[in-house]
């Protein structure tokens, strides 16, 4: 007995040790990571910037630093009672009141509609979108606009959005349009032809799916947009926020792990922050981006596979516009 539980002993200090040191090497990591960090002095007073999905996670601190800033900042999300309080935290960090909740759903045509009519005739000037706002969801459910609940989220919502608020951003020029993508776009199941997301997929996969949507619609668009108009998109980084898909009985029991290998929110924050406001990046445009830098996307993406994406999703759109119109 005695020789079994000194064996067990032994197997615990193992296995702290091991902890410890994989601890400490992530940590090594992130202190490495932490030289990519956003160090661009400028000024945003007088500046619009949306934020979609800005009342937590990434998108809270994105909004925060922004309007440190100086900008005025809206944050766009269907959680009133969340969202209000992230405006308050942001004044508060801030020192800046200019910071403003306005109700949006990209999971409804209707209330992506009206969000745009109303933000059109609240200001006068767009000066960066950033697309932040993301889902996941381990069950396939379908919209009241019958396209599948992830994908007009991550993609057709946004890019509803960006179409919509074009006309403002064209006219605030130079602008910019942001999509926060994903690494994890390198693991999917895409099909083109598939705009509306109905295949029966495994959750992860059509997570990837959307975020390397995300990618080729801003590649797409930067080929349309005229001069002092760029669109990019990003990866921001792992971080332990409530989009990641891991159950939260297994997060307790790794939770030093969890801190060590994933970024904080505020980390992943600063490639958006970068794209937003990096003057040597005004004329840069259909690029993705980690860590601050351009970074390789998977193979599949191409020109002709971004121009079919964005075709399919903009066919998608305009009828689905239609249908509202007709509903008015």
């Amino acid at each position: 007995m005695i020789v079994y539980l000194c064996g067990l002993l032994l197997k615990a200090i193992s296995c702290a040790f091991c902890l410890i040191i994989l601890g400490l090497t992530a940590e090594k990591i992130r202190s490495a990571l932490a030289n990519y960090l956003c160090m661009c002095q400028v000024d945003l007073t007088n500046k619009v910037v949306l934020v979609t999905g800005g009342n937590g996670g990434i998108g809270f601190e994105t909004a925060k630093i922004l309007a440190k800033r100086g900008a005025r900042v809206v944050i766009a999300s269907p959680n009133a009672e969340q969202s209000q309080a992230a405006v308050q935290a942001i004044i508060e960090a801030s020192d800046n009141p200019k910071v403003e909740y306005k109700p949006l759903d990209l999971g409804k045509f209707a209330s992506i509609k009206q969000f745009a009519d109303d933000f059109k005739k609240s200001y006068d000037r767009l000066d960066v979108l950033i697309n932040n706002s993301g889902l996941t969801d381990r069950h396939q459910t379908v919209t009241e606009d019958g396209i599948e609940n992830l994908t007009q989220v991550n993609h057709v919502g946004p890019t509803y959005l960006t179409t919509l608020l074009l006309d403002l951003l064209i006219a605030s020029k130079p602008s910019r349009i942001i999509f926060v993508s994903s690494i994890a776009h390198k693991t999917h199941d895409f099909d083109p032809d598939d705009v509306k997301g109905l295949r029966r997929l495994a959750p992860w996969l059509r997570y990837g799916n959307t975020k390397l949507a995300n990618i080729l619609i801003a590649r797409a668009l930067s080929k349309t947009l005229p001069e002092g108009v760029t669109a990019n998109s990003l990866h921001p980084g792992t971080a332990s926020t409530e989009i990641f898909l891991v159950p939260r009985m297994l997060k307790k029991p790794f939770f030093f792990l969890l801190d060590c290998f994933f970024k904080t929110t505020e980390e992943c924050a600063q490639t958006s922050v970068h794209l937003a406001m990096a003057p040597a990046l005004a004329n840069v445009t259909g690029e993705y981006f980690d860590e601050c830098r351009i970074a390789k996307t998977h193979k599949v993406v191409t020109d002709d596979l971004a121009e079919k994406v964005w075709k399919n999703t903009k066919a998608l759109i305009e009828e689905k516009s239609r249908n509202l119109e007709n509903l008015n």
